[in-house]
């Protein structure tokens, strides 16, 4: 009787070890954050005008959807080494910048030391 159950948990678990979910998120979470990146190092509107106002819309949108596939992201499990070390080149390219103004506490230094072990082993 338990046989059959094994065979199909096999088969359940061989499906959730696939990361495509991941990384075709991470796509469009690459294509928010680059769009985003790519505007603003483009010159502003002069302030108080109409291309201003409409610049800032576009701005704010992209932004938004970097912010929204970064969470999908976060909500998407990692089950493949492939993919925890695409999670851990995220945290590495982000937080820092993220942590530019601020004091990094201990949980922050060791999220960041998990990430670079997660790395490393992808050059070894």
């Amino acid at each position: 009787m338990s046989a059959p159950l094994l065979a199909g948990t096999s088969t359940v678990a061989a499906a959730q070890q696939d990361d495509a979910p991941l990384f075709a998120c991470h796509q469009r979470f690459q294509a928010a954050y680059s769009a985003a990146r790519a505007m603003s190092n483009q010159p502003e509107p002069a302030c108080n005008t109409p291309e201003a106002d409409a610049y800032e819309v576009r701005f704010d949108a992209l932004v938004l959807e970097e912010c929204e596939r970064l969470e999908e992201l976060a909500a998407i499990p990692a089950f493949t080494l492939r993919g925890k070390r695409l999670k851990a080149e995220i945290i590495l390219a982000l937080l820092p910048e993220h942590l530019r103004y601020s004091e990094m506490d201990g949980e922050t230094q060791l999220i960041l030391s998990l990430a670079r072990d997660l790395v490393r082993e992808k050059a070894a």
